[in-house]
């Protein structure tokens, strides 16, 4: 019996092939939701020229915050996070603050221009409805510092040559703030 065991083993150990096998090819990564070349899975800043307000919207939270100066106090309101539906050049978030306002948030592949010194190009414009109130200016993604202050070389305009299909941004020097 033992020799019928060994017997068996052997020829089992013969059956095994020679060939080499090939690893499994990898599949690439799936890709987010894009609005042009940017990657709306990916932490985004939409911010006015006057740098009033800025709004970052990232996987799982969209907060607004506003900043103090002028007479008005400065505030952060978390809005609940959804995910943006996108077609046609826009893509909107609709969602509501937490008082269950409701808000919607439009990004348009439109290059935007913030401007002032250095201009700024964003390579979107945002429109953002809280309630009744609108708010207006230009979103990129968010720099990996998370400061506004050093755009990447490719985003500062060399000179105020504004492409035709630009959305212009520009600073008021006086007037009241529109909300």
């Amino acid at each position: 019996m033992r020799a019928f065991a060994i017997a068996s083993l052997l020829v089992l150990a013969g059956c095994g092939s020679k060939e080499k096998t090939e690893a499994p090819a990898a599949r690439p990564s799936p890709v987010g939701p894009r609005l042009g070349e940017v990657p709306l899975d990916q932490p985004l800043r939409a911010t006015d020229n006057a740098l009033t307000w800025s709004l970052e919207v990232a996987p799982g939270s969209i907060t607004l915050t506003r900043f103090a100066g002028r007479g008005t106090e400065g505030s952060v309101t978390q809005f609940y996070p959804v995910s943006p539906q996108v077609q046609e050049g826009k893509a909107v978030w609709t969602t509501k603050d937490v008082a269950g306002t409701p808000v919607t948030i439009t990004f348009t592949g439109a290059r935007c221009i913030e401007g002032g010194d250095p201009a700024i190009e964003r390579p979107l414009t945002a429109d953002i409805r809280i309630g009744d109130k609108q708010l207006h200016g230009c979103a990129g993604a968010r720099p990996a510092d998370g400061l506004n202050s050093q755009p990447a070389a490719e985003n500062v305009a060399d000179n105020m040559a504004v492409p035709e299909d630009a959305v212009v941004n520009r600073r008021q020097a006086e007037g009241p703030e529109r909300p």
